[in-house]
């Protein structure tokens, strides 16, 4: 599980997710740590195991170290290095949050309360499990996301309750970064 894209530079998917889908972004960038947990944070193997194996121009490959170089600066001054997400991830989930909070409260976003009425019982239940009282519901639907993810990478057997669960995580979390998006570009100066 080392390498994610052979040929796309990782730096400018996540640029490329960032733009288009904010859900996806976070997720790639789930598994971006994670290459970078399971490479001890460490360039040289970095290098060797993922940056070495791209077929791409030198001068990218040199963009590619740098931003996983980032990447370990940050996560190492955040104290992530076993678990945990960047600062700058952090605070998209936060955003993500408070988003959802407001389009639970808005009168006009009926879709979005049914999609969250449909999810609800399921993120409690995951959030009890994971243990972790602190994290908010969009942080319990992306990290049960990306552990669905894992699962199904790893050819894990997955119960008909976990799919359904997921299904309606992915569909409130669309919404979510639709609205996200929408949002964003009215504030965006012309």
């Amino acid at each position: 599980m080392y390498v994610i894209f052979k040929q796309r530079s990782p730096m400018l998917i996540a640029k490329e997710k960032f733009r288009t889908n904010i859900i996806e972004y976070i997720l790639y960038m789930f598994h971006v740590e994670d290459v970078i947990r399971i490479n001890k944070l460490d360039i040289a193997e970095l290098q060797k195991n993922v940056i070495s194996k791209y077929n791409i121009p030198e001068n990218q490959l040199k963009e590619i170290t740098n931003w996983y170089n980032d990447l370990i600066d940050q996560m190492e001054k955040g104290d992530i290095q076993e678990s945990g997400h960047l600062s700058s991830i952090k605070e998209l989930m936060f955003n993500l949050n408070d988003l959802h909070i407001q389009l639970l409260n808005s009168l006009e976003e009926e879709r979005y309360v049914e999609l969250y009425h449909w999810a609800s019982d399921y993120i409690r239940e995951l959030k009890a499990k994971m243990n972790k009282p602190a994290l908010t519901e969009i942080e319990v639907c992306l990290d049960g996301l990306y552990a669905f993810m894992l699962l199904k990478m790893k050819g894990n057997e997955i119960t008909d309750e976990t799919s359904e669960a997921m299904g309606l995580f992915s569909q409130l979390l669309r919404y979510l970064s639709k609205r996200y998006y929408e949002i964003h570009t009215l504030h965006k100066p012309i």
